[in-house]
């Protein structure tokens, strides 16, 4: 979270400091001291500050803090609350950073099919994630396999629809993740594998699945989401 996001919000809403610190009840020079990045936003003050009229609906869900995990219990929710279609109505209160929801995911040794696969739709929403806050926490947990399919996946989806921009960024994700892509063999979502099932999926596994060493039946094609998020 940076002051920037503040600026921008309150200046796109169209009103002063003196105007935004009044409803926010803190002072103006507190306020333009936030804005100039002189002082930090408390993480307790930053979900009031998004409910609030000055910069409700303005502030991406990326400016949370991202060093907070999120349990395996509340994937569903939270993926819903980031606007996944398919979970909005079991949306969480409050929306975690959606890097924190993309590495729990990850993390998981045993993972819902549906929760699998709205992740790459999650980096297709969100592709200015903090990329070296989740590519250092992927290397630390040998999670850069799986960070680099999901990554593929949506880099994929964003071509087929024209979305170049957004595929250009996800390639230079792809790039970065090139240098520490594991050798060894991994299940996606599922490790409980038996001998057959493995060597099914490694015949029928997609490319990219192929390519990040990741066994699992998903692919590019198998992708349906309602509706594509309108990303540039």
């Amino acid at each position: 979270m940076t002051g920037v996001h503040l600026r921008e919000a309150r200046k796109a809403r169209g009103w002063t400091q003196v105007q935004t610190a009044r409803h926010l009840g803190v002072s103006q020079p507190y306020l333009s001291q936030l804005e100039t990045g002189h002082r930090q936003v408390p993480a307790r003050r930053l979900r009031a500050f998004m409910r609030k009229l000055p910069y409700r609906d303005l502030l991406p869900p990326t400016v949370l803090p991202v060093a907070a995990d999120v349990p395996a219990s509340e994937l569903v929710g939270q993926l819903g609350a980031l606007g996944y279609p398919r979970f909005a109505h079991l949306r969480a209160n409050d929306p975690a950073n959606p890097a924190a929801v993309l590495l729990s995911g990850l993390t998981q040794a045993s993972l819902e099919a549906r929760v699998a696969e709205a992740l790459p739709w999650l980096v297709l929403t969100f592709p200015e994630l903090d990329w070296d806050f989740v590519l250092t926490r992927a290397r630390l947990g040998n999670l850069q396999n799986r960070v680099g399919f999901v990554v593929s996946l949506a880099r994929a989806r964003a071509e087929g629809e024209d979305h170049q921009r957004t595929a250009d960024a996800l390639r230079r994700v792809e790039d970065r993740l090139e240098e520490s892509r594991l050798a060894r063999e991994d299940a996606f979502g599922q490790t409980a594998l038996t001998p057959s099932e493995r060597r099914w999926l490694r015949d029928a596994r997609a490319p990219q699945a192929a390519h990040w060493n990741l066994l699992t039946y998903l692919s590019p094609d198998q992708l349906r989401y309602d509706e594509l998020p309108a990303v540039p």
